[in-house]
């Protein structure tokens, strides 16, 4: 009889072999796709426009710094809650060549008025952290680029901030 017993009741622990096949290769085939999506999204993939990246739309290196027109300081009144607050920035323009300077002073009244008009429209807690002061830095860019003309200004830095 327990012969018979033996017989009837199916062997319930699986070998080491089939244990590894059942958990170990499904672990394996993710820590490779995270690998593959990591490697893709940091760009360690793209080795071929490395070179072109480095340099700029006219063969000068990035590190190289372009023509740069200097404005004015800018000094407007922002909102804080039930107090006005001022908001003091001083900005550079970087601009591709010599003849992208003379375009930019030519407009330097439409950039300006543009300017003033973005930094008044600001309140205090949208520039009191660095995100806010990079998003300014974005729309400010955006709005002179689109006013100097494509290609013209290739960057714009804060030569003075202050919050008041």
């Amino acid at each position: 009889m327990a012969k018979e017993k033996e017989k009837q009741a199916p062997e319930k622990t699986a070998s080491p072999v089939k244990r590894l096949l059942f958990i170990g290769v499904p672990v394996l085939l993710i820590l490779l796709v995270a690998a593959g999506t990591g490697f893709y999204l940091l760009g360690a993939l793209n080795t071929t426009g490395s070179a072109e990246a480095r340099q700029s739309d006219t063969g000068r290196d990035k590190t190289e710094l372009g023509p740069l027109v200097e404005m004015d300081d800018f000094v407007v009144n922002i909102v804080h809650r039930d107090s006005t607050r001022f908001l003091k920035v001083g900005i550079t323009l970087e601009v591709r060549d010599k003849t992208s300077s003379e375009s930019v002073k030519k407009r330097i009244p439409q950039i300006t008025d543009s300017v003033l008009l973005l930094l008044g429209n600001r309140k205090y807690d949208d520039v009191k952290d660095l995100q806010g002061k990079m998003q300014l830095k974005a729309d400010l860019l955006a709005k002179i680029r689109s006013l100097a003309g494509k290609g013209e200004v290739t960057n714009l830095y804060f030569t003075d901030f202050v919050v008041q």
